[in-house]
């Protein structure tokens, strides 16, 4: 291990009784994090004593986590704190020099993803957290709504079209797009489309600038889009309705699709308030990948002088165990094993992850979000007017392709 400094001062420290037994305080490690869904996990991790000698303090910061963080780092704090996922995210705290390469601890990567290692590399293809939690976005369906008219979940696109049309024949929404938000058409409806359609060659190629957006692996997603809508298939208003309004009309079987993460789907989401008996079928678009990604990871702070108990705890993070506990209590796949668990949702997510996952990301690449329009911007914006009928396919393709370009991104020469 590289890190040495501060080793002694990160030893437990011995508290003599009047009695003369010695009894040793775990060293606590102060640990950062905007998500209170993982407070049960770790305290019984911490209950049961399970990382000996360590104690991990989750401080939860729902609102400007990223505020808080850079000013504590300021004082050598925390020691240890959840990394969001995606080059661009962690680009600022490598330039701080507030967050240690996990090559610098006895931590083996080697039973993770592809998919889930890019969401904790650096844009020096360095990896600075060690991934936990994988989501699925998919496409979620109401089985009754489907049920009611006969059709079973589709395993090819002509199967999934024809299941559109007998939808619409029937009064129903085939496909919800909310568009008006802007974070789910970039993170989540678009990329679902291109695991859907253009496949690992393409993604990959993307992301390293040797293919294009207007290349016909990504203008078959928007041509399908383009079809929905033209043929009916989606709502009628897509820049009119917003997160919750598609949510809440796939719960109530108005509309009977929509591309959103598992997340929906689990206890706690606001969908089964308005249908305690919704039942949510998750599958991929048919004949593509599926879409996982990396939800988080856990960062080290390389000025903590608790060096030590942080290799315990992410040697501790990559285990069967943890990723057994992390499915029991935050309800989600860990990122390192396909696990066999009673909750149906997450074993479909963890299988479809392992067996069907696409390459890479092109939403959490740092190549295509470095400047401004970023990817990400370009897609919530272009890909939005296409819903709403205000553009087609190969027009949205291109003012994407032009935006990068405009800032001479990775694929600009290549693709221009």
């Amino acid at each position: 291990m590289k890190h040495i400094k501060g080793t002694l001062a990160g030893l437990t420290a011995a508290i003599t009784l009047s009695a003369g037994t010695a009894v040793y305080a775990d060293t606590v490690l102060n640990t950062y994090t905007w998500r209170p869904q993982d407070e049960a996990l770790w305290t019984y991790i911490n209950d049961n004593n399970l990382i000996d000698g360590v104690t991990v303090r989750l401080d939860t910061t729902t609102e400007d986590f990223e505020s808080k963080l850079r000013v504590d780092m300021q004082s050598n704090r925390p020691d240890l704190f959840f990394a969001k996922a995606g080059a661009p995210w962690l680009s600022s705290w490598m330039d701080a020099d507030v967050i240690a390469p996990i090559s610098d601890y006895d931590v083996d990567l080697d039973m993770f993803g592809a998919a889930a290692i890019t969401g904790s590399t650096g844009s020096d293809g360095v990896v600075y957290s060690v991934p936990v939690g994988m989501e699925l976005q998919a496409i979620l369906y109401n089985r009754a709504a489907l049920e009611q008219h006969g059709i079973s979940e589709p395993q090819t696109l002509a199967e999934l079209e024809a299941a559109f049309a007998t939808l619409e024949e029937n009064g129903i929404v085939p496909m919800h797009v909310g568009a008006r938000a802007g974070w789910w058409v970039n993170q989540v409806f678009n990329e679902v489309l291109i695991a859907g359609f253009a496949g690992d060659d393409w993604t990959r190629d993307v992301i390293t600038g040797d293919a294009c957006f207007t290349d016909d692996a990504y203008v078959d997603a928007l041509r399908a889009v383009e079809r929905w809508r033209d043929n009916g298939w989606l709502n009628p208003n897509p820049l009119a309705d917003d997160y919750g309004a598609m949510r809440t009309d796939v719960a109530l079987g108005t509309s009977a699709m929509m591309i959103d993460g598992i997340w929906s789907a689990g206890p706690a989401s606001p969908m089964f308030d308005i249908e305690p008996d919704l039942e949510l079928g998750i599958m991929p678009i048919p004949e593509g990948r599926a879409y996982g990604f990396p939800d988080f990871g856990l960062a080290a702070n390389p000025n903590s002088n608790k060096q030590d108990a942080i290799e315990k705890v992410l040697q501790f993070v990559i285990t069967e165990e943890f990723a057994q506990l992390y499915a029991e209590h935050v309800g989600l796949p860990a990122a390192n094993y396909d696990l066999n668990v009673d909750d149906e949702r997450i074993a479909t997510a963890a299988r479809l992850i392992a067996e069907n996952n696409v390459a890479a990301n092109p939403f959490f690449s740092y190549e295509l979000n470095a400047d401004e329009p970023s990817y990400a911007q370009l897609v919530a914006d272009e890909v939005a007017r296409l819903v709403a009928g205000r553009a087609d396919a190969e027009s949205t393709a291109q003012a994407i392709q032009n935006g990068l370009n405009g800032w001479g991104y990775v694929g600009a020469d290549h693709c221009s």
